[in-house]
């Protein structure tokens, strides 16, 4: 009887994996790998977002200028 209780217990130890889950754990492993990789990647990201919102400063007052010398409307 405590042998089949046990046997009970531990069964789910000698399934094995069905291929849905077999795929849900490769694609999990990938998201886990992708994510790990966007967070390396992080650093460079801002660096680029802080160049681009400068260029966007520069270029907007380069405009507002631009109009203020032509006697354009702001």
């Amino acid at each position: 009887m405590i042998h089949w209780i046990r046997s009970l217990l531990h069964r789910h130890d000698r399934r094995t994996s069905t291929p849905g889950q077999q795929a849900a754990t490769h694609a999990l492993a990938r998201a886990e790998n992708d994510k790990r990789a966007a967070e390396e990647r992080q650093p460079q990201v801002s660096e680029a977002a802080a160049r681009l919102r400068a260029a966007r400063e520069r270029n907007h007052f380069a405009e507002l200028f631009r109009r203020a010398v032509e006697g354009g409307a702001p």
